[in-house]
């Protein structure tokens, strides 16, 4: 009778620490999603937000332990650290740069106190961003930020002599963090000064580091590798956007050796390698369009260059391929994301490359031949942004990247495609996603499309709604970009007809 007696079960559950105020304090399951869950929002009830030391648990060998606690000099600094640590850090990483986010930084800003504070001055900056609540964020990020530069200005302990190779990389990851914090607060007129300013640093060391023997070793945690990749990255960002004519004296930073892919190992690998062959198209096609030269031995070059961006892309195509071949169906959502990216840059770049370098006059019209990978351009990112979900029911959370991302893209297909269907789609689509790309605002940009189209349809006195191409002559070739202040800039909007006359275009203001 005793082995018949029925067992009674007793279910232990480990007790969850995380999950909105709200949510615990009626003691229900959160979903944890940010910067509001979605059982409060279902609801109509008002989400508390997170407990500031309660976030997701860090990454191994990441966490600034207890003993770092003398770090801080208030509470404020400490969640804010913090809230860089657990929140930013990872949709900063991108697709190809988490370990410098998510581990390098963290580690120098340990031992060096202008990084710690420029990362409490983002950790700060990019809680406001996300939330958009920006409350003290201002004053208490420009008194970190005052920390850091003071703190910077006494890395040069001998006056007059050059820095050290550890002092150099400090600076250089400050300005890394720099740009990031100008861009994320939406202060793009800064944080192109700070990429002008980084670059020529880097320049400057990389040749003083020739001169020398050739290789720099220093203690210091982010690798030179890491810091010249991130710079090259965001001084590409800042070339498609201002057309900024390469340092004088110097090597361009967008053009490096080239060879043909042979084989990606993972998703980080490929978004290098990608990165790499559309820094060196950017360069390449701003060099014959803003300096041609009408010799044989030019042309020669020219052609001779061109098949070999061409063999590139191709051989990344097929190596992204094999890669995905080997990826489980059902992996990593940021792996199949990276690679939805990269399959958007190889569009990008067949549809530059295939536009012909020698008939610039020709080069709007050649976008309608094109029409097909614009629209499946435009497929890809729909896919990466709205995902399971429309967006009108659910908005995505403001997220900054480093890296590889899809705002530039998505702007050549809103600017670049005359099919009002298409073109109208990648417009809203920028100015829903709530994404920044470095130094691509997807608001911006879409503003910017938005008065586009709107200039070229009233060129031709035409409604929004008339499904109609514009003739060739009327269509926007160019839009300068003129920053004014932090958040001002003035638009020139030079059409086909303006550029061949050689007028200098219509001007707008905008501001954000």
């Amino acid at each position: 009778m005793e082995s018949n007696k029925l067992q009674r079960t007793f279910k232990f559950h480990v007790k969850v620490r995380t999950g909105c105020l709200t949510c615990k304090k009626r003691k229900l399951k959160c979903d944890e999603a940010k910067p509001h869950c979605r059982r409060c929002s279902s609801t109509g009830r008002a989400c508390e937000g997170y407990h500031p030391d309660r976030q997701s648990p860090p990454a191994a060998g990441t966490a600034i332990h207890a003993s770092h606690s003398g770090l801080f000099t208030s509470t404020a600094e400490r969640r804010s650290f913090f809230y860089f640590q657990f929140q930013a850090c990872k949709p900063l990483g991108g697709y190809s740069n988490s370990s410098f986010w998510g581990r390098e930084v963290m580690q120098a800003a340990i031992h060096h106190p202008p990084v710690r504070h420029l990362v409490i001055a983002l950790g700060a900056a990019y809680e406001a961003f996300e939330t958009g609540t920006p409350s003290q964020e201002p004053h208490f990020t420009l008194q970190q930020c005052n920390h850091s530069i003071r703190q910077l200005a006494m890395l040069n302990q001998t006056p007059g002599s050059p820095l050290s190779a550890e002092a150099t990389c400090c600076l250089l990851t400050a300005s890394v963090l720099f740009i990031y914090l100008a861009s994320i607060r939406g202060h793009f007129a800064e944080a192109f000064q700070h990429v002008q300013s980084a670059t020529k640093v880097l320049q400057d060391f990389e040749r003083s580091v020739q001169k020398r023997d050739g290789t720099a070793t220093p203690m210091y945690p982010v690798p030179v590798s890491h810091l010249r990749s991130l710079l090259t990255s965001t001084y590409g960002q800042l070339r498609a956007l201002v057309h900024a004519p390469p340092a004088p004296g110097f090597p361009d930073l967008l053009v490096s050796d080239l060879k043909p892919a042979t084989l990606f190992t993972s998703v980080q690998e490929a978004h290098s390698y990608v990165e790499s062959l559309s820094h060196n198209t950017l360069a390449f096609l701003q060099d014959t369009e803003l300096h041609p030269q009408p010799t044989a031995e030019w042309l020669e070059a020219a052609v001779a260059y061109h098949r070999e961006l061409c063999n590139a892309l191709e051989s990344s195509q097929n190596a992204l391929d094999v890669l995905v071949e080997g990826l489980p169906e059902a992996g990593d959502t940021q792996a199949q994301e990276g690679v939805t990216v990269l399959r958007i840059y190889h569009l990008y770049l067949v549809i530059r490359l295939r536009i012909d370098i020698f008939r610039p006059d020709k080069r709007e019209s050649a976008f309608d031949d094109l029409e097909p990978h614009l629209e499946e351009i435009l497929r890809h990112c729909e896919i990466v942004v709205r995902g399971d979900q429309a967006i009108e029911k659910a908005p995505r959370q403001p997220s900054c990247s480093s890296g590889l991302g899809y705002v530039m893209p998505l702007h050549m297909v809103a600017a670049r495609c005359r099919n009002p269907r298409v073109r109208r789609r990648a417009a809203q689509l920028l100015l829903d996603c709530s994404r920044r790309d470095g130094l691509w605002d997807s608001w911006l940009a879409g503003r910017i499309v938005s008065q586009t189209m709107e200039i070229e349809e009233q060129a031709m006195n035409l409604s929004l709604e008339e499904d109609e191409t514009v003739l060739a002559d009327r269509r926007i070739r160019e839009v300068g970009l003129e920053l004014k202040g932090e958040k001002t800039a003035v638009l020139r909007f030079v059409t086909v007809d303006d550029w061949k006359q050689g007028r200098t275009g219509t001007e707008r203001m905008i501001e954000w």
